[in-house]
């Protein structure tokens, strides 16, 4: 039996191929179910059929994997070992890795995107939601407008003139992040769509108390897997991820990132939510797994 440790960082957050007959369409539009939240905060679902079963999962590439719930429907599928997954605060859940056959992204328009196989990892039932992670969309690109509730995958490549690249973050570089500066301070936050809402390492923002302001003590969050705990949330003045895309007054919980701070580096200070990510229409290539590529749009 294997045994990995695995990175879920979402706060309340075979070869990829297109499902298509010769002579259709290269565009496949994936409609997505948004809900909102507190301070700008909210969640990115997607419509998902694993074999025959089908329903919706979040969207999260705060997680390197795919996790789904212990439940009937996916009772059966075969064991490939065993994972620990670890949430926003560090705290761990023991999980065991399956293999899932014809996981698909049900389409609106086009044709549905998919896997043949897929292994996820399969958690005990707690009160987190089914979360779709950042290796399903490896060797895709696709643009994320969260206005418009739709992902659309296309070939066509990023143009190179706009083209960002990632950073690779986490104990095997499965995860990605952006080049961010608050203030005169430079930094690296954590693309993570499965984060409700943005949030601070405690540590960064002791450092540079200047550029944040308080507004709640001991907020409410919650972690992929459900768990509950206290945070607190500030205000920050200005984020700039670069050439003009410049947010003033996000919201983002702060909290001491821990065993987070640890797996991701400790130039990785932030984790950017849905709070971030739904203020701009984003095109992201994962084409080549060792050189995704970015680029945002303001609404």
């Amino acid at each position: 039996m294997r045994l990995f440790r695995r990175i879920v960082l979402s706060l309340v957050a075979l070869s990829f191929c297109a499902s298509r007959a010769s002579g259709e369409e290269d565009r496949s539009v994936i409609a997505l179910t948004v809900t909102r939240s507190d301070y700008g905060g909210g969640r990115i679902y997607l419509p998902v059929r694993f074999g025959n079963v089908m329903g919706p999962m979040r969207l999260d590439t705060g997680a390197s994997t795919t996790r789904i719930k212990l439940a009937p429907w996916n009772a059966d599928l075969p064991s490939k070992g065993r994972s620990v997954s670890a949430g926003a605060t560090g705290k761990t859940t023991d999980c065991e890795d399956v293999e899932a056959k014809n996981v698909e992204l049900k389409a609106a328009q086009g044709n549905n995107i998919g896997r043949a196989k897929y292994e996820v990892s399969r958690c005990d039932a707690g009160d987190g939601d089914d979360l779709l992670g950042l290796d399903f969309f490896k060797g895709a690109r696709f643009a994320l407008n969260v206005e418009r509730r739709e992902m659309t995958f296309s070939k066509e490549p990023l143009a190179a003139d706009r083209a960002k690249p990632f950073r690779l973050l986490g104990p095997d570089r499965r995860l990605v992040g952006i080049d961010v500066r608050i203030g005169d301070a430079a930094a690296v936050g954590l693309f993570d769509t499965g984060a409700e809402l943005s949030a601070v390492d405690r540590q960064f923002v002791d450092k540079h108390k200047k550029l944040f302001t308080l507004v709640k003590k001991k907020g409410k969050a919650s972690e992929a897997g459900g768990r509950r705990f206290s945070s607190d949330i500030y205000k920050i003045k200005e984020l700039d991820l670069g050439e003009g895309r410049v947010l003033r007054g996000v919201y983002a919980f702060v909290y001491d990132f821990g065993a987070v701070r640890e797996a991701l580096g400790r130039q990785t200070p932030f984790i950017l939510g849905f709070d971030v990510v739904s203020a701009f229409d984003w095109e992201l290539d994962f084409k080549s797994p060792d050189a995704p590529k970015w680029d945002a749009r303001p609404k």
